[in-house]
């Protein structure tokens, strides 16, 4: 237990951070220029800067961290997108039969409703999930992609 200088003994300091905050600090991303992406209910990337950065047409934000800058964007795409279709259960039998080394033939943008924050902000964005196809092993893995395709945007 540490105590802080000028607090009462008996106050409780409690703190917290988005899970994307933590994932950066949990990859240990500590020279500037170095990103780390997380996929929660959404897809996050954050990249350590010296320099704040903010644009609010590309949905570019910072935080600060110490003397440095966590500049970043958040998808509204990510596991709530995937949550909203397959069951947990589903996510992982589907998984075990997706060939990585194969491209899906599928360009979806997977939004688990209309409105995209980055990497463009446009709240009239709409969700593009068809055609969906007969099999959902192909389906999951188009929509597996074409997140993977965002975070590369």
């Amino acid at each position: 237990m540490y105590i802080l200088a000028g607090f009462p003994k008996d106050c409780a300091l409690c703190t917290g951070t988005t899970d994307s905050i933590a994932a950066f600090l949990a990859a240990r991303a500590t020279e500037p220029g170095k990103a780390v992406t997380s996929l929660g209910s959404t897809l996050a990337i954050k990249l350590l800067s010296t320099s704040r950065i903010e644009d609010a047409r590309f949905g570019v934000y910072s935080h600060r961290l110490d003397d440095k800058w966590l500049v970043g964007g958040a998808s509204n795409t990510g596991g709530a997108v995937l949550r909203q279709i397959f069951t947990d259960e589903q996510l992982q039998k589907l998984s075990e039969h997706i060939n990585p080394m194969e491209a899906s033939p599928l360009d979806y943008y997977p939004l688990k409703a209309a409105g995209e924050r980055f990497p463009v902000a446009d709240p009239k964005m709409l969700p593009r999930l068809n055609p969906r196809p007969q099999s959902d092993v192909e389906y999951l893995h188009g929509i597996l992609e074409s997140m993977a395709r965002i975070e590369v945007h």
